[in-house]
């Protein structure tokens, strides 16, 4: 048996042939300590859910493929991996390679939004100090594909979704509450309407009963950088979600392709089924959330279904919020009579579009103001 500096799950007892549970055996590797835990190009059932611990890196091969076994995810702590220490908090975690198969025919979600159950994640981080995920294959996820929350220190990169089985809710990088110094960049749709919800989620405040949520926190999201988001027909390319907690200094560059509802979603949540919020009495005099030093540019996108809401939707309290380099592609775009951009909820200070004042005489709490410019070089919202 190698030592706990190259070990690999064949030493375990892991036999990949996609038929046997390999559950046990990963996990006698992961828990053999600190080191480099290596995953050979195989099929692996995985019975059972993996806890990665402080100062592992699993390293697998590109081909090697992991799938959840049917039946496997049934609690709100049921994942396909997930850190070992949640309360204690792990650190120093690399997670490399392969294909990820959450199989959501076989792990589904109870029914109701509040139903005790699964939540549908598949990979799932909280505490974690110096995170790394690279070359992810996610395949399948349920809910979630990968969620953080009080993490730390992260590097998310080169990741790629595909589904046979697009799920609703189906968020691709999903942060919760007390994540700061992140890098999210080079993530993927690999075909069409995947992923099934937003690609890149920041949700500082989010409805934490709610099934999908359980495990998650609120609280404030700083220091983010997110670059080269590229999808066909997903749902949202970035949701910004801030109610009581703030969402400060993100830069969110180079975003590519066609959604079905918008390139930048802060709406607060007033869109989903759950309400973090009650619209009659929000959380400030006027309106809720704050986003602070936010900055996005260049971005090439279009819709991808025929609905109102407008690619640049925002209807949180905001200041120093720059978008620039924006372009609509109109070749691909299903639906170019809807607004490129609305503001509503929200009092507006200062509104430049170009350098120039822009009109923000109708832009008061309640009210809206839209734009319709399919491209624009900067507009900066304070």
């Amino acid at each position: 048996m190698t030592n706990n500096h190259g070990r690999t799950v064949l030493d375990y007892g892991a036999r990949g042939d996609g038929l046997s549970d390999d559950g046990e055996a990963f996990q006698r590797a992961l828990a053999a300590g600190p080191g480099t835990v290596t995953v050979p190009g195989k099929n692996y059932l995985i019975g059972r859910v993996l806890r990665i611990g402080s100062g592992v890196r699993l390293r697998l091969d590109p081909k090697a493929r992991l799938r959840l076994a049917a039946g496997v995810a049934k609690t709100p702590d049921d994942y396909l991996i997930t850190n070992a220490n949640p309360a204690t908090g792990d650190a120093d975690i690399v997670i490399e390679g392969g294909c990820w198969d959450g199989n959501n025919a076989g792990n589904t979600r109870p029914p109701g939004l509040f139903d005790y159950g699964c939540s549908g994640a598949m990979m799932h981080f909280r505490n974690v100090r110096g995170l790394r995920l690279t070359n992810l294959h996610l395949h399948d996820a349920e809910a979630y594909h990968v969620r953080l929350t009080e993490v730390r220190g992260f590097q998310v990169e080169k990741i790629r979704f595909s589904a046979d089985r697009v799920r609703h809710n189906n968020d691709g990088i999903h942060l919760g509450g007390h994540c700061e110094d992140g890098v999210i960049r080079d993530i993927k749709g690999l075909h069409p309407g995947v992923t099934g919800d937003d690609m890149i989620a920041l949700n500082a405040d989010d409805a934490l009963t709610r099934t999908e949520v359980n495990g998650m926190t609120s609280g404030p999201i700083r220091n983010i950088r997110i670059e080269d988001i590229e999808a066909q027909g997903c749902h949202s390319f970035v949701r910004l979600l801030s109610v009581f907690s703030p969402i400060e200094n993100v830069s969110i560059r180079g975003v590519r392709g066609t959604c079905e509802v918008a390139a930048i979603n802060c709406d607060a949540a007033r869109g989903c089924r759950v309400q973090v919020f009650d619209e009659k009495t929000p959380p400030f005099p006027d309106g809720v959330g704050f986003l602070t030093n936010i900055n996005a540019e260049d971005f090439l996108v279009g819709k991808s279904k025929a609905n109102d809401v407008a690619l640049l939707r925002l209807e949180t309290r905001m200041t120093n919020f720059r978008i620039a380099n924006f372009r609509r592609d109109l070749a691909a775009d299903l639906a170019p009579a809807t607004p490129t951009l609305r503001l509503r909820h929200v009092a507006v200070r200062q509104l430049l579009v170009n350098g120039a004042p822009g009109n923000v005489s109708s832009v008061v709490f309640g009210e809206t103001c839209t734009m319709t410019d399919a491209a624009f070089k900067e507009l900066r919202i304070n």
